[in-house]
């Protein structure tokens, strides 16, 4: 099937030299032949900057695991053990 395209091959070559003899037509070319190459440059950057923020985030959460630091509850007194501390603290 692909053999029968090779038909088409001075027609398009043609067509766009006709396209691009013309100067506003040739512009209007010109501004789409270099949008492409900024557009692949923002998706690459994109790219670069998900990736790297993924590693960092993961990195930073392996490093929280491993620190070792557990949370610890506080000891609750009762009130009546509180007023008992606070007369120790007061008569000494």
């Amino acid at each position: 099937m692909v053999r029968y395209f090779y038909a088409w091959t001075p027609l398009f070559v043609i067509g766009t030299i006709s396209i691009l003899s013309l100067p506003w037509l040739g512009l209007i070319a010109l501004m789409v032949a270099a949008l492409i190459p900024l557009a692949a440059l923002a998706g690459l950057a994109w790219a670069v900057i998900s990736w790297s923020s993924m590693l960092v985030r993961a990195t930073s959460r392996a490093w929280h695991g491993r620190s070792g630091a557990t949370p610890r509850t506080a000891v609750t007194l009762s009130p009546a053990r509180r007023q008992a501390t606070f007369r120790e603290e007061a008569a000494s």
